[in-house]
């Protein structure tokens, strides 16, 4: 073992790397003398390696620089067998995933045996060989950390993304989570230096972007960012432009993803003034948010049993729009009881609020939903509209209801006797039954005085901002009295009179006749701009009424979807809503995406310029909501869903208590060398000052 003798017996880390060297030069010679076999000695040169750390006088570290390039080029040559290969990096994550070990990123030359090409290859081979998940988040640890202070192995910044995305298809989120929180802000910091953001600027934008369920990770980096972005700026290269494009565009809709947390980004807010984003700043957003399937790590289940619904790539216009159905209540209940034959976007919905009531979990991922209630038009991974999302998903629900029971009806019919006159109404579906109502819309000539009426069933009311309504804020009571004032129809807008016989001045009127039991107001705070040939939204300031009069009714709000953003093809969208047991033990929650915290009544009448109302939704006053209901008297299909969902929560938790033992084990061993802060991050160090 002549070899290893001279590879570990000295201390001097300029030494001991050139002994290094000199192995490697008598390999062969060494060989044939010593009768050793050659992965024998490659696992041997390997686990040196990870004993040198860099040195921080400039004399030895240029001599350290040059002996690091011959042993990588003697590695690569002697290395050409896949055995050797394999042997070489089994070592290497053997090394790198024991905290017992010394593993200083010298050791990181070895990951040169690898071409760019063979790095997924190498991760799957390494996913599926059955180390423990405790192994593995020890090597990415390890990973992130030489990434943060070594810029030398150009392939160690695309192994640390290949590796996280394979973790990230095994379901491994707690270990993402917890390595992202650790390593972002040294990481973030790096962008400043032009060589280590070729390799690092592709891990900081997966980490923030698959963190977009969890303010943690941008709260770290918040105090960093405008020194980070300045430096972006002032180097003015085609890479550094692009990045500060991509953090700028991320920034911003991360901000927008956390509006809880909006009061931490008030200088970046600022800061970011003089920039402009992209329309499609948002698809930055486009990944798996790293939320564990049973329970995330680091949102704890909420102690007011509150439930999350996942971002599937921009889809918050559509999470914001269930959370509020599932607020009211009426319609809730409607749901989970309806029995009998349902269509699939009915009976998945009944699943969803099954779950949203019982589940035990931090938030759930909406897919079925997505998959069966995208409108036409709608394209996977891009921001909609989520009042044309609400009319689509009541159209179809009430539709496929009218189906089923317009079949049962038939089939009914076809086997009872017929008798004339006997004629009944069709049942109420439940859209209607919660928010149906019907208005009479009265046309009258201003010459001969003849009149036409037209009854119309409405889901929602769409309220429109009158022209001279100025900065002025506008309240709801407002915009419901205006929409139900007459209109004139005159010049290009006359009427129609077949007394008269042409088109002559007249007025228009609508009449609400029957109130809905829930009221759903969209606001209008949008404008068509024939330049950009899109939306352009008004920013109409508005004063959120809590309650409002619609014909004599009096109706209370509840809950209200709020656009945060200036465009309503982009941005983000959040819901408010409010429940408790009694009317006078309502309590206010925010739901944005899968965080769900306690909010009060005052945040609804203080929300910043660009985050406006636009779905109110009002519980009519004398219609009392019911009671939330039991498990016990759900459908036994729907029993099952839940038990099934409690159960794997309940093994999840346990399967994350071991982790967490685990972790807190590891984490009592003494830091190992070359893994705790060296590098840029060394006050010593004064190669780079970041």
């Amino acid at each position: 073992m002549a070899v290893k003798h001279k590879v570990v017996e000295r201390v001097y880390t300029p030494s001991r790397l050139h002994l290094i060297l000199r192995a490697l030069q008598n390999l062969n010679l060494e060989i044939e003398q010593q009768g050793m076999e050659l992965p024998k000695v490659c696992e041997t040169i390997v686990q040196s390696l990870g004993t040198v750390s860099m040195p921080q006088k400039t004399e030895e570290y240029v001599k350290f620089m040059a002996d690091v390039k011959n042993i990588q080029e003697i590695l690569t040559k002697a290395c050409t067998s896949e055995e050797l290969i394999s042997t070489t990096l089994k070592t290497l994550y053997n090394c790198i995933s024991d905290r017992k070990r010394q593993r200083h990123a010298t050791m990181s030359i070895v990951l040169q045996l690898i071409s760019i090409d063979a790095i997924p290859d190498a991760v799957k081979w390494l996913l599926s060989s059955g180390y423990s998940e405790q192994s593995l988040e020890e090597a990415l640890m390890t990973l992130c950390c030489w990434l943060s202070c070594w810029t030398w192995t150009p392939n160690l910044g695309p192994l640390v993304l290949c590796f996280m995305e394979g973790l990230e298809e095994e379901g491994h989120y707690d270990i993402l989570v917890q390595v992202t929180l650790h390593f972002i802000e040294r990481l973030f910091k790096l962008l400043i230096l032009s060589e280590p953001r070729k390799t690092v600027g592709p891990v900081v934008l997966h980490m923030l972007s698959s963190m977009q369920h969890n303010p943690e990770a941008f709260n770290k980096i918040a105090p960093h960012f405008n020194k980070v972005l300045t430096f972006l700026q002032k180097e003015n290269s085609e890479n550094s432009q692009m990045y500060l494009l991509k953090i700028v565009n991320l920034s911003v809709a991360l901000m927008e993803t956390f509006p809880q947390s909006m009061e931490n980004y008030v200088s970046i807010k600022r800061f970011l003034e003089t920039y402009t984003t992209n329309s499609n700043y948002k698809s930055l957003l486009n990944c798996k948010p790293w939320i564990n399937r049973g329970i995330s790590t680091m949102i704890k289940p909420n102690s007011f049993g509150k439930v999350g619904l996942n971002n599937l790539g921009n889809t918050c216009y559509m999470n914001s729009v269930l959370q509020a159905l599932f607020m009211t209540k009426i319609f809730r209940n409607d749901v989970l009881l309806a029995k009998g034959d349902l269509m699939p976007l009915f009976s998945k919905l009944q699943i969803l609020f099954a779950l949203l009531q019982h589940s035990q979990k931090s938030s759930l991922s909406p897919n079925d939903i997505l998959n069966l209630a995208r409108p036409p038009g709608f394209q996977p991974g891009h921001q909609h509209d989520s009042s044309e999302f609400l009319g689509y998903l009541l159209d179809v629900l009430h539709e496929q209801e009218k189906s089923i029971s317009g079949e049962q009806e038939i089939a009914s019919n076809s086997n009872a006797p017929s008798s004339s006159g006997s004629a009944t109404s069709a049942p109420l579906t439940v859209v209607q039954r919660s928010f149906g109502g019907r208005s009479v819309t009265i046309s009258r000539c201003n010459n001969c005085g003849n009149q036409s009426e037209r009854a119309d069933t409405f889901r929602e009311l769409q309220l429109s901002f009158p022209s001279s309504s100025g900065d002025e804020p506008s309240s709801i009571q407002h915009l419901v009295d205006y929409y139900l004032q007459p209109e004139r129809l005159c010049d290009d807008n006359q009427y129609h009179c077949d007394k008269c016989g042409g088109l002559t001045d007249g007025e228009r009127v609508t009449k609400v006749v029957e109130p809905p039991p829930r009221l759903v107001l969209t606001l209008k705070n949008f404008r068509y701009d024939s330049v950009s040939q899109q939306r352009t939204k008004l920013l109409q300031r508005v004063k959120l009424d809590g309650s409002i009069k619609l014909e004599g009714a009096q109706y209370n709000l509840y809950a209200t979807v709020v656009h945060c953003g200036m465009s309503l093809d982009s941005g983000h969208y959040y819901t408010f809503a409010k429940d408790g047991a009694t009317a006078t033990q309502q309590e206010w929650y925010m739901f944005s995406d899968c965080v769900v915290t306690r909010a009060s009544e005052s945040m609804l009448g203080n929300m910043k310029h660009h985050e406006t109302p636009y779905i109110l939704f009002y519980s009519r006053e004398d219609c009392v909501d019911p009671a939330p209901l039991p498990r016990s008297a759900l459908s036994p299909r729907l029993e099952n869903v839940v038990l099934k969902d409690l159960s794997e929560n309940e093994n999840e938790r346990r399967r994350a208590a071991i982790r967490t033992v685990a972790r807190n084990n590891r984490n009592d061993d003494p830091p190992p060398p070359g893994c705790s802060g060296g590098g840029l991050f060394n006050p010593s160090h004064t190669r780079f000052v970041c």
